[in-house]
């Protein structure tokens, strides 16, 4: 396979503008979020009921890259930059003949940086799960919940977090003579890798991991139609040598899984919501910041018990009270491949610039820009297996924190066994009412057996069962 899209679900433009910038971030020198407020999707998966963080435990993040600005969101000191890498391909387009096709031709492997480029934050979402971030949104005081600057907690908030860019951007060139309806012919920036990008930062990682960093797990919130060899020979290596690697499931449906995920010896993860998000905890209105667990600090303006997920009562089926639901766009496990878990992964807040990608500005600035148009912003909400990937990770890193000799298929196996399940059902939805004002619940969720994996997982229950 020549190369392999981003796997994620934007459902969501916020566009925002440059303003003053103020003297500097708050939170400079904090080497940790564990003191930081929670979120629903760590509740979803008990979180809460653990007092391992993940320390002495060493995540690669194999992804776009972190955002050049990442130091505005993250603690330094939770990020290996000395260890950061990018490995990438020049990738060269050509019309065919057929006025509607391209021909490719792929250049040698050199190593890069691992700061992103301008086309997604896709990596640095993704890590802001792992680790927690800091937040501000003007958007939040413009909707009437003024709070000051908070750190969010991650779900392994002191994990080391290892950034490898394998992902870039490229440029796929018009097709003006091509009379397809159904074919771009617009110039476009499209963020993929090679299967021999992909592979070398795997290599790179399981080199790290016989050098002593160790235990180590890898993310790899990415996906394509097919597993080459060189990626394969690549994971094989990973796990024979302790790496833990978790991939996402994909975003694709029905139509199935992507790869690696698809691969049985990887964890592998499908995306569950919350039906609670976008509503009031009394659920009569429409709240924006359902995500945010405020334990009181903020209320008012935030509501009492916001982000709080009800703990599942006993059932034959250990369903969480109807409260998850899979999404429509998890990819179904089709025969031969292998879906494990799933993790929360609708509507997770982040840093994630909106459209057209990255341009900084820093949350922590003063000005109202992001109100005004023409800056793509700090924080979004995403959905997308690429989310619920890194939250089994973190759940991963938490695992080996307590016992560093565990191996792939212990850590799929405690994961597995451990899970909520989700029986088969409909009834989920996306509680977004007022967000679109429609007036009524939209957007359904009808979801088989192929689509669960062995259910939610469970951190607390996990970490019980880890030796």
């Amino acid at each position: 396979m020549l190369y392999k899209y981003v796997k994620w679900l934007m459902p969501l433009a916020l566009l925002c503008a440059a303003g003053p910038v103020s003297a500097q971030n708050v939170f400079n020198g904090i080497a940790s979020t564990a003191d930081g407020y929670s979120t629903f999707d760590a509740d979803l998966i008990n979180v809460e009921n653990v007092t391992q963080t993940g320390a002495g435990v060493y995540v690669a993040v194999l992804d776009t890259g972190l955002a050049p600005n990442w130091k505005d969101y993250f603690p330094a000191a939770r990020v290996a930059e000395r260890l950061g890498k990018g490995f990438v391909q020049s990738v060269s387009f050509k019309a065919f003949k057929d006025r509607c096709g391209l021909g490719v031709t792929v250049g040698a492997l050199r190593e890069t940086s691992f700061v992103g480029s301008r086309g997604s934050e896709h990596g640095t979402h993704v890590t802001s799960t792992i680790l927690g971030f800091f937040y501000r949104s003007n958007f939040d005081a413009a909707s009437g919940f003024t709070i000051p600057p908070l750190m969010v907690r991650g779900i392994a908030p002191n994990v080391t977090v290892i950034p490898v860019k394998v992902l870039a951007d490229y440029q796929i060139p018009q097709l003006p003579k091509c009379d397809d309806p159904d074919i771009s012919t617009a110039s476009q920036v499209a963020v993929f890798g090679t299967s021999e990008m992909i592979a070398a930062g795997i290599d790179y990682v399981t080199d790290l991991a016989l050098a002593g960093y160790r235990p180590m797990v890898i993310n790899m919130s990415l996906g394509g139609g097919a597993l080459d060899p060189v990626e394969q020979a690549a994971i094989d290596r990973a796990i024979a040598n302790g790496v833990i690697i978790v991939a996402s499931a994909g975003n694709a449906g029905d139509a199935g899984m992507g790869y690696p995920g698809a691969y049985a010896p990887v964890i592998s993860v499908a995306a569950a919501g919350w039906n609670n998000s976008w509503v009031d905890p009394a659920v009569t209105q429409f709240y924006r910041m359902f995500w945010l667990q405020n334990g009181g600090a903020f209320v008012p303006p935030l509501f009492a018990n916001g982000g709080d997920v009800p703990e599942p009562t006993p059932t034959a089926s250990g369903f969480l009270n109807n409260a998850a639901y899979i999404a429509d766009f998890s990819s179904r496990e089709l025969a031969g491949q292998q879906l494990d878990v799933t993790a929360p992964g609708v509507w997770v807040r982040g840093p994630f610039a909106g459209f057209p990608g990255y341009n900084h500005l820093p949350w922590w600035s003063k000005g109202v820009g992001d109100l005004l148009g023409g800056n793509s912003g700090n924080f979004f909400y995403v959905s997308g297996t690429s989310m619920s990937a890194p939250h089994t990770t973190a759940a991963a890193a938490l695992m080996l924190e307590k016992n560093p000799a565990l191996t792939q298929a212990q850590v799929e196996s405690i994961l597995k066994s451990t899970a909520l399940p989700i029986p088969a059902g409909f009834g989920g939805d996306l509680r977004i009412t007022g967000f679109f004002d429609t007036g009524g619940i939209v957007d359904p969720q009808i979801w088989g057996a192929d689509a669960t994996g062995s259910g939610l997982i469970q951190v607390d229950a996990a970490i019980a069962a880890t030796p």
